[in-house]
């Protein structure tokens, strides 16, 4: 299990003897691993039980014992656990275990009959049954579940011991070990995620003129989580604005040489990517509020600390007037966390950037909290609002600028329109075709107001006009 924290699963097993009536051994076991999670740790369990069989088989010299019953409640670990296969592909998930367990069955393949049966039993049935109702593999179950979070609690507590790091699984031969790490099912994802984090590093350090000391304060691996699963075009925009790449008033006039570099909202000068949680506009700041009061409702469920949702709101509700730190207001166990997020900025934080001094938080009131929210679950949850509530003032932004019939672009465009139909109104009826004069009859009021289309098509049709009219007049002064 590792619903307490994110990057710790837990094991639970016991040997119970059907002749004696009692349990004869048990035991359990953490791990820290980026490929934590429920099912990792019930696959280890499975390991347990059939490395102690092994190691009693050849402690005693058995050749041909009883048959024994293997029972578990993950049904998909317990069809991998009695699989025995000639190869592990490279790309399977949690193959360091699934190898190690190949390489068990296959000290059984000379035998004339399995040494187990494995059975299926459903978990967590004390929380739907009275304990006396149960059956003894249902018992059996739940008291390894219970070691199992008893060895997670305890883990976090006193923390895994930076040896056991590195370490390798009984009749692992050969592993791959990185910083976050053991390499356990395919590596493509984690060797970009590594090298990009590197990249990311040196762009932040050079173009965005962050300290080495900034970068790492952030909780990148969150972040990542976060964006996973949001589309493409979602990540190309992000990438866009974070980098100030983004198609702002000022950088779209400097690539186009545009004269319409102005916000399209409040008409600021020069719009860059930081004025786009800072813009003024009413209808802006209306938008930032509802989607603020959407993440305070998610902040105030019994997931999260009171007073912490309560700071996080109004951290944000001041769009970077105020520290985070000042908000604390003498909150010791908030200033860590408060000091390293100011130390990235109220922009960065609306762009998914947390401090890594968050997880601890977090992780303290979710062991205390009646939630089956993980710390990994809650700051991708998080992290996605944040995300949101900045496109969502892009998304304003676009509408307002690029609408087919009010946006900015649209009523400049009109502008241009309307002067050009005045002067073109003003033109004397000799300098056009006989045949076109209908255009000088119109209702220029109804005009005005119309469509840019229509709009169009009245100026490009008078413009033909007066250019046939003139050239009727030079071929009869020829």
């Amino acid at each position: 299990m590792c619903t307490l924290d994110p990057l710790i699963d837990g094991a639970g097993w016991l040997i119970y003897c059907r002749t004696a009536r009692r349990i004869v051994l048990k035991g359990s076991m953490t791990e820290r691993t980026s490929k934590a999670g429920s099912y990792r740790g019930e696959l280890l369990g499975l390991l347990a039980i059939h490395l102690w069989v092994a190691a009693i088989e050849d402690l005693y010299k058995l050749e041909e014992g009883p048959r024994g019953l293997i029972a578990c409640d993950n049904l998909g670990a317990l069809n991998k656990a009695q699989l025995r296969r000639k190869k592990i592909k490279a790309g399977a998930k949690h193959s360091d275990i699934l190898r190690v367990l190949r390489r068990l069955h296959n000290r059984y393949r000379g035998r004339r009959r399995k040494l187990f049966e494995y059975k299926h039993v459903y978990g967590h049935q004390d929380q739907q049954r009275l304990w006396s109702h149960l059956t003894l593999l249902e018992k059996l179950n739940c008291k390894c579940d219970s070691l199992a979070k008893a060895a997670v609690s305890r883990a976090l507590r006193e923390g895994i011991p930076v040896t056991n790091a590195r370490q390798l699984l009984p009749s692992e031969s050969v592993a791959v070990f990185y910083n976050k790490g053991k390499l356990s099912s395919e590596c493509g994802d984690d060797i970009r995620y590594q090298v990009g984090r590197v990249e990311a590093r040196q762009f932040y350090d050079t173009q965005l003129g962050w300290s080495g000391a900034a970068f790492d304060q952030v909780d990148w691996e969150a972040r990542d989580h976060a964006l996973k699963g949001k589309p493409d075009m979602f990540k190309t925009w992000l990438a866009k604005q974070t980098s100030t790449f983004c198609a702002t008033g000022l950088n779209m006039a400097r690539w186009f040489d545009s004269d319409v570099s102005e916000c399209p909202n409040c008409g600021a000068p020069d719009e860059r990517a930081s004025h786009l949680l800072h813009c003024p506009d009413p209808g802006r700041f209306r938008l930032f509020r509802d989607r603020l009061q959407e993440l305070g409702e998610w902040l105030r469920k019994p997931h999260t600390d009171p007073i912490l949702a309560d700071i996080l709101e109004q951290y944000i509700f001041h769009r970077g007037e105020k520290t985070l730190t000042s908000l604390c207001r003498g909150r010791r166990e908030f200033l860590k966390f408060a000091h390293a997020q100011d130390f990235i900025g109220w922009d960065h934080f609306l762009e998914g950037k947390i401090a890594l001094e968050l997880t601890p938080l977090l992780r303290d009131h979710l062991l205390c909290s009646p939630t089956v929210l993980t710390v990994s679950d809650w700051k991708k949850t998080f992290i996605s609002h944040l995300l949101q509530l900045t496109h969502g003032q892009w998304i304003y932004r676009n509408i307002t600028k690029h609408h087919q019939r009010y946006g900015q672009l649209k009523n400049i465009e009109r502008r241009g329109l309307l002067r050009e139909i005045d002067q073109l109104m003003q033109t004397p009826p000799d300098e056009v075709p006989e045949d076109s004069k209908f255009l000088l009859e119109i209702d220029f009021q109804q005009l005005a107001e119309g469509r840019t289309e229509g709009q169009g098509y009245w100026i490009a049709a008078m413009r033909a006009a007066i250019t046939a009219q003139r050239r009727a007049n030079g071929r009869w002064r020829h």
